[in-house]
């Protein structure tokens, strides 16, 4: 009990010295948030055409001299030399490195990427961007208020893309992907708000993201995908009558997916096939009608009667723990096939997932009105927690530990978010001119979002530090309490014993005595 007790109280030290901690992140990232209103409001100054040129390149050297500060902040925040904001104890994946080195604007027309690093796309940029030798390409486009048309982005055919989107609002009519990877081991990485859609129009078979031989997609911002014409097409997946079988993996970002009919949101076209579907972790609203959320495709509705075989198939596919989904589909299952006789080998939802999945005539998860699947694990008995922690995610998480138990794995995981300017998406954001400070609007809400988050997560956290302080405190109390009964003497117990004894003592004593007396009376008698 004494040693239980000693280390109860080494466990309160800890959540306190931890509570202090989180503290210290919580106050730097204050102080990001206070620098972030103030170049907002440097921006909305800026974006009124009452100054002058000269007025806005004063602003913007202070706005300039904001960003810089922040990543002061974020650079040396520290608690026991332990530096907090610099994303070393985020819930960050397997990102491989962010493009540096050229930084271009790039011309109107075709145009051939063969070098790592930083293109934008200007004011009225039409054309493919092809991306050859480079395979590290971070996109930005210059006025992300305004709609770019007819623009096209395509991944080396060799694959092992990395290409990093970050703001880019995109809106085509043609049938073509608008964002096409080729090969196998490719990486989408979404900074900043993007929106990759199409134009109403009549049919559209190409999925508006293909995922070339494989892709991966994470980071820190959202994904916008938009389908309003009838559409046989997934918003990322593959395209229709594309039997290439290529895995899926979702990490992180947020992501909001409308497809009007056929296609699922995540997964197969009409008359396609998807390989393993991981979903690792990430925020997502998807709708589709007729096609699976995530999943399988539908096909064509006939007097809202489905028709036609899709021979849609999908491989396994996997919900992890941190995913927070919400899917709608008509015809489709929330999660799994289509509305037609689709295939999908396995769904693996875990049990600690958030899952919102919705189906008007088919199941939520499993099938559409019709279709066919493998097997489904919704993981929710104790016996699949060992399983849940093994999958691919946990290898890249990299949390500060707040040990504050007395056995092992008794602890509370700290994640704090890169603070720097660059994970807050204002790299190149200026307020030189009136169209950069509008554009720097919309940079600095994502930000601000994104800051605003983190401190909440610290607050959080100080929450959950002092409700574990209390109960320790109270463990800790009834553990002495135990081990005082267990070790003093009861008092009043002891004191009835003792007189007890006294007294039988005594009473021996005197009918001792009493017997003594009666003797010498004979003798005396006798004598």
């Amino acid at each position: 009990m004494r040693v239980r007790t000693r280390s109860l109280d080494q466990d309160i030290e800890n959540a306190q010295t931890g509570k202090n901690l989180v503290r210290t992140a919580e106050g730097g990232i204050q102080e990001i948030v206070n620098n972030l209103r103030d170049m907002k409001a440097m921006a909305i100054n800026s974006a009124n055409d009452h100054n002058t040129d000269a007025d806005r390149a004063t602003i913007n050297k202070e706005f300039q001299q904001r960003i810089e500060e922040i990543d002061d902040i974020a650079n040396t925040t520290n608690y026991n030399g332990r530096l907090l904001l610099r994303g070393d104890y985020g819930d960050h994946y397997s990102y491989k490195e962010r493009p540096e080195g050229v930084q271009q604007t790039l011309s109107l027309g075709a145009t051939t990427i063969s070098a790592d690093g930083v293109y934008t796309l200007p004011v009225g940029f039409t054309g493919t961007v092809y991306v050859t030798a480079g395979q590290n390409i971070e996109l930005r486009q210059e006025n992300s208020s305004t709609p770019l048309h007819d623009v096209y982005i395509v991944g080396p055919s060799s694959g092992n893309a990395n290409i990093w989107i970050n703001g880019l609002n995109i809106e085509n009519g043609n049938d073509a992907s608008i964002i096409k990877f080729q090969g196998t081991d490719n990486h989408l990485t979404i900074l900043g708000t993007n929106n990759i859609n199409y134009l109403p129009r009549k049919d559209y078979d190409h999925a508006v993201i293909n995922v070339g031989g494989g892709l991966t997609i994470e980071g820190t911002g959202t994904l916008n995908v938009k389908n309003t014409g009838i559409a046989s097409c997934a918003g990322i997946g593959t395209d229709q009558n594309e039997y290439t079988s290529p895995d899926i993996t979702i990490n992180s970002g947020t992501y909001n997916i409308e497809i009007n009919n056929d296609g699922a949101a995540i997964g197969g076209s009409a008359k396609s096939s998807v390989g393993d579907i991981t979903i690792n972790g990430g925020t997502f609203y998807l709708k589709s009608r007729t096609g699976a959320g995530i999943g399988g495709t539908g096909r064509s509705l006939n007097n809202l009667t489905p028709y036609h075989t899709s021979d849609s198939t999908t491989g396994a596919i996997t919900i992890g723990k941190d995913a927070i989904i919400s899917t709608e589909s008509e015809w489709g299952a929330g999660i799994g096939t289509g509305c037609d006789h689709s295939y999908t080998k396995s769904i693996t939802v875990s049990r600690f997932a958030n899952i919102s999945a919705n189906s008007i005539h088919g199941e939520a998860i499993g099938r559409g009105v019709s279709g066919t699947v493998g097997s489904i694990d919704l993981a929710w008995d104790d016996s699949l927690v060992d399983e849940d922690t093994s999958w691919t995610l946990e290898k890249y998480l990299s949390p500060l530990v707040i040990h504050h138990g007395t056995k092992a794995n008794q602890a509370t995981n700290i994640f704090i978010k890169d603070m720097r300017s660059a994970s807050l998406g204002l790299d190149g954001v200026n307020a030189s001119t009136r169209d950069k400070s509008t554009a720097a609007l919309f940079m600095l809400d994502n930000a601000i979002n994104y800051a605003l988050d983190n401190q909440t997560r610290m607050g959080a956290y100080q929450s959950r530090l002092e409700y574990t302080i209390s109960n320790l405190t109270t463990s800790n109390e009834n553990a002495q309490s135990s081990e005082s009964t267990i070790r003093d003497a009861d008092m009043a117990k002891e004191m009835t014993g003792y007189t007890k004894a006294s007294v039988l003592t005594q009473s021996a004593q005197a009918m001792l005595a009493q017997a003594n007396q009666n003797a010498s009376s004979v003798l005396q008698l006798l004598s």
